[in-house]
């Protein structure tokens, strides 16, 4: 039923499409536009670092639980229905942190505006499952990766701007998503849900809908591609470029978003590179490209091969991103599409999560420069063992999602 939507919605101009990479882009904000502003809001607080740090994960845990119940509400009652008030939910929860008189309810909030902000972030690429098959689906996934790395570039900057200003700005652009909220009740088309399961049945007809061993790799892809960016690329490479380059905070926020520069050229691109290769071979390579990247970075001893390097680990990232994303939807039937993108949602918070605490262990313990390097060459491996099993074992075709 969803498919026949498709008729309307050739072009990236369509009003739906648009609602749709807005509220991609509102779900960015949550962490990038805040992530700067740490150090001014920890001051006016009068918190630890470690405190300060609590509202980044306050945002992103109730994602690794909530999620695949937005899932499972969105396949039975619209997308829709459960869009438009997150988008509200996430804007309100944000602006209020700036009337707010104590920490523990700032920290409460954020909770609720990850929770939104989950929501969001998996029912955007759903519904553009929804929508389209195909070449177009592969085309506008890869434009809502891109999207997404321009605000993952672009917010950064923006964030610590608006934070010179006081520590309370960036909380208030958090308001466009209300907006943005009130667009989609407006145009955004309300199929009605299409799953009549509920409860743990739901759960295990959508495992039997799907390629288990294919869905599996995929999510394993998703956990690995966000656990290396959030912890190597995020988070141990500002180290180094602090410790061995000597660059001040605005340095490094302008090399941390080159690698969205050719992330989102790379993903902009992914229809016509899955004419050339299968969604599973792109992904290896995207790990083997992270790996090379990453061990680059690690040897380095010039900022403009450091440079070029993380330009690489962009394009592995353009690569591995929203090809997931495509061939998730692809073997996703309508009833449980929902389902099974909030739990590539959940997983990929979980790698959002546990990236930084586990990359910063273990350079504690050998190395930043080090730790980048065991996880290039441990990318490089899974690159290679990925190719080399679709190659020579022959379960390409198999495996293989289609792009329909």
């Amino acid at each position: 039923m969803r498919k026949l939507l498709s008729t309307r919605l050739e072009t990236s101009r369509s009003p739906t499409v648009l609602v749709i990479f807005a509220s991609t882009l509102v779900s960015v904000m949550g962490v990038s536009l805040i992530s700067p502003a740490l150090p001014t809001i920890q001051a006016a607080w009068s918190v630890s670092t470690s405190e300060a740090s609590l509202l980044i994960s306050a945002f992103t845990f109730p994602g690794i639980v909530l999620t695949p119940f937005v899932g499972l509400v969105s396949d039975r009652i619209g997308r829709k229905r459960v869009l438009v008030p997150s988008l509200f939910l996430f804007g309100l929860s944000g602006v209020a942190v700036v009337f707010v008189g104590s920490f523990t309810t700032v920290l409460a909030l954020r909770v609720v505006q990850g929770t939104a902000g989950s929501a969001i972030m998996s029912l955007t690429v759903t519904l553009l499952g929804d929508i389209f098959t195909g070449e177009q689906r592969s085309r506008f996934i890869g434009l809502n990766a891109a999207i997404l790395a321009i605000g993952a570039a672009g917010y950064p900057l923006l964030g610590g701007g608006l934070a010179l200003i006081s520590w309370t700005v960036p909380f208030v652009c958090f308001a466009l998503a209300i907006l943005v909220a009130v667009a989609g009740s407006a145009i955004l088309p309300d199929p009605e849900g299409e799953s009549e399961s509920a409860g743990l049945s739901y759960f295990l007809d959508a495992a039997r809908a799907v390629p288990t061993r294919t869905a599996l790799a995929l999510y394993t892809a998703i956990f690995g591609i966000f656990l290396i960016l959030y912890g190597a690329q995020l988070t141990v490479v500002p180290f180094v470029l602090d410790d061995s380059y000597g660059l001040s905070s605005g340095a490094i926020g302008l090399l941390l978003g080159l690698p969205a520069v050719t992330m989102g050229v790379t993903s902009s691109q992914s229809a016509r590179l899955l004419g050339y290769l299968s969604p599973l071979r792109l992904i290896a390579l995207g790990f083997l490209t992270y790996g090379i990247g990453l061990s680059i970075v690690a040897l380095a001893d010039s900022i403009f091969v450091f440079a070029g390097a993380l330009f690489l680990f962009g394009i592995g990232q353009g690569f591995a991103e929203p090809i997931t994303d495509t061939a998730l939807n692809a073997l996703s039937p309508d009833a449980f599409r929902g389902g099974i993108m909030s739990i590539r949602t959940s997983i990929l918070q979980l790698g959002t999560t546990v990236g930084p605490p586990l990359f910063v262990g273990v350079a504690s313990l050998v190395g930043y420069t080090e730790t980048l390097l065991v996880a290039g060459v441990t990318a490089v491996a899974i690159g290679i063992a990925g190719i080399g099993f679709l190659t020579f074992f022959g379960s390409e075709r198999a495996a293989t999602v289609s792009s329909g």
